[in-house]
């Protein structure tokens, strides 16, 4: 009967930090033991201990540094990765601020350009660092082409909603632009009616284009009412 096998878990850890020239750059580390090469910060997990915490201790021993993890990346299960055993590392993006110091089996240890990585690598920490650069590239590329908002001032206006007082209708238009959609607003003083002293600030009426009509009252149902208009609204329709 063949023994059961199971691959080792363990983690590695990209830790952004300010670099030499005032940049964001990756700590590296050189190792001292086989396999050679410059490698990731990590390590294997230990018994009753959790992954982050493991990420963070690896960290410690081997570059001195007390990180903060940001946040999960990718987890690697490539067979091959490792070529002393079936591992399976799960990667964390962490910030770090001081000066690293090479610790535990770590020969040296540098900040280095996400561009200029220095070679040879160990284990498959190329392809990771290669997923990295090509995830902040394509977070870059979908910054650039978020929807900015525009507006016609030759197109036809239809009136959203309206609300008493500036406050909530400042509120609303900027959630709208947030999402791509330019409004206009349009108030006047009921002071005949409503009191200042009783927030009666004046009825604040929001148009936005006819084609951006449908998107915009969908959005505005995401936006809790504040309980003040609540109470405004009340009294106004029981005392007309």
């Amino acid at each position: 009967m063949s023994e059961h096998r199971n691959p080792a878990p363990t983690v590695d850890l990209i830790i952004e930090m300010e670099d030499s020239e005032g940049g964001t750059g990756i700590v590296l580390i050189e190792r001292k033991n086989p396999p050679f090469g410059w490698a990731l910060p990590g390590g294997f997990v230990e018994y009753g201990e959790t992954v982050e915490e493991a990420a963070v201790r690896e960290a410690k021993e081997e570059t001195s540094l007390d990180v903060r993890l940001v946040r999960q990346f990718h987890t690697y299960s490539a067979p091959d990765r490792d070529p002393r055993g079936h591992t399976i590392t799960t990667v964390f993006i962490a910030r770090a601020a001081g000066k690293p110091r090479a610790r535990d089996d770590a020969r040296a240890v540098g900040v280095f350009d996400r561009e200029a990585i220095p070679h040879p690598l160990a284990f498959d920490h190329g392809k990771i660092l290669a997923d990295y650069r090509a995830s902040i590239k394509e977070n870059l590329m979908e910054h650039d082409t978020k929807k900015e908002p525009s507006f016609d001032k030759d197109a036809p206006l239809r009136e959203l909603t309206s609300v008493w007082g500036p406050s909530e209708g400042d509120v609303i238009k900027a959630f709208l632009e947030s999402h791509g959609i330019t409004s206009l607003s349009r108030g006047h003083i009921l002071q005949s009616i409503y009191p200042i002293s009783m927030n009666g600030l004046g009825q604040i009426r929001i148009f936005v284009q006819e084609n951006d009509f449908e998107t915009a009252k969908a959005l505005l149902a995401q936006l809790p009412k504040p309980e003040d208009a609540e109470e405004f609204e009340k009294d106004r329709e029981e005392d007309p």
